[in-house]
């Protein structure tokens, strides 16, 4: 255990790294009370660490602090932690949950990514956002809830999560930003947030599993391949105030594709392709024209 000193000169008790030592004696270990910051890499590949208990005076998780560690089963955070920062937990293949307790508000880029054996998170009340990569390539993910409090879910957070059925966004999100969902290959039903405005490129691409797709009123952008090779989309709704298509080949790879749904007119639909006629290739190189159908909702 150290100290450093902040700039009103007070001391914060820090946990750097060489502070512990990787040895068959400690696979668990508590964090005394006091402690208010793990240092970057502070237990970073600690091979025999499988729990640890942070102490509610902890306020700051740094960046690669308990990356690596491969047996780390468990991990009780109190609450108290601010903010989980850059690959804080990345590659722990041994972790199967984790709850963030509601004082956090801030996950950083891949804090999770590659915990092969995660299932079960529980997400702040407080959080605001979520980093890129925060959750990539944890397989074993099945539902995620991403409370209101969010309104940031960076590129490629839950990427590569081939387990994850389900997602309830936050309502407060306007953006679904680019890859984050892509190669969930499991993913069915997405609740989508309310004050959507943008779904970013290849957001949904390889989510072979989801059926149907209601975008919300407000929704404008559809992003480049945005759904391409979701094969088992059979319809998708989109309101009267979309008003691009980055592309021709959104729905590329929908094989089953038969119908999509407008909210405005046909008028305002030849507006936003530009007068073509919107089709689809599917896997196997064949093209289909799903049935438009419109809403006249003006």
């Amino acid at each position: 255990m150290e100290f450093i000193r902040n700039e009103r000169d007070e001391e914060i008790k820090v946990v750097f790294s060489g502070s512990y030592e990787d040895t068959e004696a400690i696979r668990t270990l508590v964090i005394p009370e006091g402690i208010e910051e793990i240092g970057e890499n502070a237990f970073r590949g600690f091979l025999h660490l499988e729990e640890i208990e942070l102490p509610s005076s902890l306020k700051k998780i740094s960046a690669c602090a308990f990356a690596e560690c491969k047996s780390l089963r468990r991990v009780i955070m109190k609450m108290g932690v601010e903010e989980i920062l850059d690959e804080a937990f990345s590659s722990c293949s041994s972790l199967t949950e984790i709850s963030v307790p509601d004082s956090c508000k801030r996950l950083g880029e891949g804090c999770f990514e590659a915990c092969a054996s995660l299932s079960r998170v529980k997400l702040s009340e407080s959080l605001v956002m979520i980093g890129a990569s925060a959750f990539a390539f944890c397989f074993n993910l099945c539902e995620v809830t991403v409370p209101d409090s969010c309104v940031l879910v960076e590129f490629c957070a839950f990427s590569g999560c081939f387990s994850l059925e389900g997602v309830k966004l936050s309502a407060n999100m306007s953006l679904i930003d680019e890859s984050t969902f892509e190669g969930c290959r499991s993913l069915k039903y997405v609740d989508m947030p309310t004050k959507l405005v943008k779904i970013g490129r290849r957001a949904f691409k390889g989510c072979s599993s989801l059926a149907s797709i209601i975008l919300p009123i407000g929704t404008q952008v559809i992003g480049f391949d945005a759904f391409a090779d979701c094969s088992s989309l059979t319809r998708i709704a989109l309101p009267k105030e979309m008003r691009e298509l980055e592309d021709e080949d959104i729905f590329s790879g929908c094989d089953s594709l038969s119908d999509i749904s407008f909210g405005g007119t046909k008028e305002r639909w030849e507006l936003l392709t530009r007068g073509r006629a919107l089709t689809v290739q599917r896997s196997d190189l064949s093209v289909i024209t799903p049935r438009i159908s419109f809403m006249n909702l003006e």
